[in-house]
């Protein structure tokens, strides 16, 4: 399709079917993004915040919303926060909290899909209901590694510890988990799932030669590194057909400076997703813990644009961290699935661009969902803005020089990225995002938040003691 022939307003509002069906009103999609609002001791989906939190993004007028990351394993969560299917999700009142979920997101008609993920070694200590002595789970036992200097290497080991690894039986019960996963959104009414096989995460991991050096057969090969994945897909499918949704997000490239996924092999892993007739969509994304260079990641300090590009026909706006990998996959020969770009985008012709283009048939927004819940029915599907006005603000993190400040890298590194679960959680208590609070600001507001839940806590304990408890009053 010509960018000529259609305005970019145009462009992002045509539908699209899915192979499965599936109808997406326009090419918008609200990525997942770690929500951190659900609680110990089942992380059950936390309907009140959710009301809050979804309904916003309900009524925004996206394509299609995926939630954010479900952990499949009670026991390994990504943070303090994540949401869990866990064995009693079925059950009552779990799964009715499941079903109500699925309502409110798919409230004004907007089709929603759930990630599903498993963390493997990037699950901390203390985020999961596990001994404390049970160490994480990888595909080899390679533990994370972010810095020479001894404070980091000491830091590390008492975040993440050195992961275990996987038997053939953890490997069998973690598909177990993930079709446990999938049975449960699509009995509560979400219209699919996605895989989460990016960001340095279990799948990811399976999928890297740099954490996956088996000998077994889930590893010594590319196309063994891919056996999960594979595994996952078919036995989903399986179970789960159409008109069920089954996406994968996959990394373009690990972006290490040695011994990670490379494109090329990203490729291959992307092209057998894409042709092989089971998968509706793929999410295309890049980099982990520790990638030196994709800009996804480096992106907390920098504003991409400062003004929205013009649309050209002779010229190509590549506004997305990944186009190049995009384009490479839009030159497989073969009839292949849509193919999501996510990560970058802040303007409506830098998106519509990428549609036109044909390196991309969706466009995922992520942080600017949360700094802006409405903005396709706002900005960017407005007819009524001009495209040099459709401009989504940066995602600039204000006060990096804190993060600077902070000796050990995985705690410094990690600052920038709570601001956007300081935002969720606003957003979740039913209130704006604050796209100007500092990371300095962040942190106190958390230490005050914590003195006053222990005041609390203490004054608590202070009634107990002294035996006093409030009348409650018996209601027929």
């Amino acid at each position: 399709m010509s960018s000529c022939i259609l305005s970019p307003t145009a462009v992002l509002s045509q539908p699209l079917t899915l192979p499965c069906g599936l109808v997406l009103s326009n090419r918008l999609v609200k990525c997942p993004m770690q929500e951190t609002l659900a609680e110990a001791p089942f992380f059950d989906p936390p309907l009140k915040k959710f009301r809050n939190l979804y309904s916003q993004w309900a009524a925004a007028q996206y394509g299609l919303l995926i939630t954010g990351q479900v952990q499949i394993d009670i026991r390994f969560l990504s943070i303090a926060g994540d949401v869990v299917c866990h064995p009693d999700s079925f059950s009552s009142p779990h799964f009715e909290k499941w079903k109500e979920w699925a309502t409110i997101a798919q409230a004004q008609g907007t089709p929603c899909i759930v990630q599903l993920a498993h963390p493997g070694r990037m699950s901390p200590a203390g985020a999961g209901n596990r001994p404390s002595d049970m160490p994480a789970l990888c595909p080899s036992s390679v533990p994370v590694n972010l810095g020479d200097k001894w404070l980091e290497k000491l830091a590390i080991q008492s975040i993440l510890g050195t992961p275990k690894e996987m038997t053939l039986t953890e490997i069998d019960q973690s598909v177990e988990d993930w079709k446990r996963g999938a049975r449960v959104a699509k009995a509560a009414g979400f219209k699919g799932i996605q895989l989460h096989g990016a960001h340095g995460f279990l799948l990811s991991q399976f999928l890297s030669p740099y954490t996956n050096r088996r000998t077994d057969e889930y590893g010594r090969s590319p196309q063994g590194r891919m056996k999960l994945l594979t595994r996952l897909v078919t036995e989903i499918r399986e179970e789960c057909p159409a008109p069920f949704c089954l996406s994968v997000k996959l990394n373009s490239g690990d972006y290490m400076d040695e011994g990670g996924l490379s494109t090329d092999e990203a490729l291959e892993q992307v092209r057998w997703l894409t042709t092989c007739g089971m998968v509706d969509f793929v999410e295309i994304s890049g980099g982990n813990a520790e990638q030196r260079t994709s800009g996804l990641h480096n992106s907390f300090s920098q504003q991409s644009i400062q003004v929205a590009p013009q649309l050209k026909e002779s010229t190509r706006i590549r506004e997305a961290y990944f186009t190049e990998f995009a384009e490479r996959v839009a030159q497989i020969s073969e009839t292949k699935c849509p193919i999501q770009l996510s990560g970058g985008f802040r303007s409506r012709t830098g998106m519509a661009d990428a549609i036109a283009s044909g390196a991309c048939d969706l466009i995922g927004l992520g942080r600017t969902a949360i700094l802006e819940p409405d903005i396709p029915k706002r900005l960017l599907l407005n007819p009524q803005l001009d495209d040099d006005e459709a401009l989504a603000r940066p995602h600039i993190v204000r006060g990096q020089w804190f993060s600077n400040m902070v000796p050990v890298k995985v705690i410094g590194s990690g600052l920038p990225i709570q601001f956007f679960y300081f935002n969720m959680r606003r957003l979740g208590a039913g209130l704006q995002s604050d796209p100007d609070k500092s990371i300095p600001g962040i942190v106190f507001s958390a230490v005050l938040e914590t003195l006053k839940c222990g005041v609390a806590v203490a004054l608590q304990r202070v009634v107990e003691t002294l035996g006093w408890t409030p009348k409650v009053q018996k209601i027929e």
